[in-house]
């Protein structure tokens, strides 16, 4: 059984195959887009972590390498360890190839000059911060300039000409890495070399900045383009880490990105099919063919997709939502209730809001407490008054295995419905009096909370 979805795979040769989402519009937007650009640009796809942001990376790499775009994919985050970002960069684009031409040959000549630089660029800066370090433990006067002399580049009196020095050879970095980026259109691709910088809010604060800083300094230059897949919200807390609170950080960030695109939010049932076909959950619920189980499936995904759009889910929690129901249908023989309305909602809480899922678990709070939340979450109200919000409701009463508080409920909930009647209303008690209908269909008297919660605090041990 499966319990975590291996990373998606995006062929180079058909970047849709595994498109469960209805990406390919946007991505032969952006692919359109980003062949009108000469560069230098930075692009920046801006969603929430774990919305799906390094597959659709992907499939637009691909994409544009179709149309015979070199393109370089790189994870700032698995580098960050690095000193210096510039190090990390220029390695990704040595591992470029241009074939066996001339054009290769003077790629590498020019890029020969670029690394040289390169090292040049991050032992100085090596050299600085150890000296940094060490400054407060340097106890004589003449040692602490001997550092500042070395850190500056020589002598006090030299500190002019080693700036002009270092001035020079940042020029000479930008002038030999646009001339190897011209060799692209040499060897038969197009002109625009482009990056895509993945995962680089999840970067230590100042190896985030420090990277946004090279790209700006030193890649900016004719035909190259960066995309950069990021969640902005955190990368403006990066800047604040590395420049204090009151720094103005979308202002800041302005500087290095020069136009942002926000990715639509995936909603709706779509994913909900995707993750039931990965996770191979069909062909489980296939077998619960009795009469009133059948619909389970339906119920499940109808559901579940609702309760995520409105408590705005990340595709990468709801994977983690649909990996806890895998196990919740391990303990459910197929010839048993699942009460799939309120499975679907409690695992969705249990994954969001633990302290009232356990409050809940330990007959503390009542059906009243979560619909009150669900009320309070953008679109909540609506929810509440639609068909599944009402079913939820008076599910979670009749689950209640606190009998005097459940007895009470339904006691004001049978007043509440007389009262309406003879208003000639049909208000909310009694549109959840007929929902009853739905688990009075079952051969007995309905849903036990505490089977449900336990199956869910078992899947509660996953980690994905």
């Amino acid at each position: 059984m499966t319990y975590r979805i291996a990373e998606l795979e995006v062929p180079p040769e058909s970047p849709f195959l595994n498109d469960g989402l209805g990406r390919k519009p946007l991505v032969e937007f952006l692919a359109s887009l980003i062949g009108k650009l000469q560069g230098p640009f930075v692009l920046a796809l801006d969603s929430p972590w774990g919305t799906g942001k390094t597959t659709l990376v992907k499939m637009l790499k691909a994409t544009l390498e179709q149309q015979e775009f070199q393109c370089i994919y790189f994870n700032a985050w698995q580098v960050d360890y690095v000193t210096d970002p510039l190090v990390a960069l220029v390695s990704s684009v040595d591992r470029l190839s241009l074939g066996t031409g001339e054009a290769e040959s003077a790629f590498r000549s020019h890029l020969k000059t670029v690394k040289k630089i390169t090292s040049a660029v991050a032992k100085r800066g090596a050299i600085a911060a150890a000296k940094a370090v060490t400054l407060g433990a340097l106890d004589l006067e003449k040692d602490i300039e001997a550092v500042a002399a070395e850190v500056a580049g020589g002598l006090a009196g030299d500190a002019v000409d080693a700036f002009q020095k270092e001035t020079e050879a940042l020029a000479k970095f930008r002038e030999e890495l646009e001339a190897a980026v011209a060799q692209l259109k040499r060897a038969g691709k197009k002109e625009t070399l482009v990056f895509f910088l993945d995962e680089l809010d999840r970067c230590r604060p100042t190896f985030a900045i420090e990277m946004l800083e090279r790209i700006k300094h030193l890649f900016d230059v004719q035909n190259i383009v960066f995309v950069l897949s990021v969640d902005k919200s955190q990368l403006e807390a990066s800047t604040a880490a590395v420049y204090g609170e009151k720094i103005n950080a979308q202002e800041y960030l302005r500087r290095f990105i020069d136009i942002e695109y926000m990715l639509p939010v995936i909603k709706g049932e779509a994913f909900t099919e995707l993750l039931f076909k990965i996770f191979n959950l069909d062909e489980i619920f296939a077998k619960r063919s009795n009469s009133e189980l059948r619909y389970d499936r339906k119920h499940f995904v109808e559901f579940f997709s609702a309760i995520a759009d409105v408590t705005e889910l990340s595709l990468r929690t709801r994977e983690r939502c649909i990996a806890r129901l895998q196990v919740v249908m391990d303990q459910t023989p197929e010839n048993n209730y699942l009460f799939a309305p309120l499975i679907a909602l409690l695992i969705v809480l249990r994954t969001i809001n633990k302290s009232l899922f356990i409050s809940l678990k330990n007959g503390s709070t009542a059906a009243s407490d979560v619909m009150h939340y669900l009320r309070g979450l953008p679109g909540g109200l609506d929810f509440i008054e639609t068909r599944m919000g009402i079913l939820l409701e008076i599910g979670l009463v009749l689950a209640d295995e606190n009998g005097e508080r459940k007895d009470e409920v339904l006691s004001d909930l049978n007043n509440q419905v007389v009262a309406e009647k003879a208003d000639q209303i049909n208000g909310r008690a009694s549109k959840l009096q007929k929902m009853m209908g739905y688990f009075n269909n079952f051969d007995y008297d309905g849903p036990r909370l505490s089977s449900m919660v336990n199956k869910i605090e078992l899947a509660s041990g996953l980690k994905s």
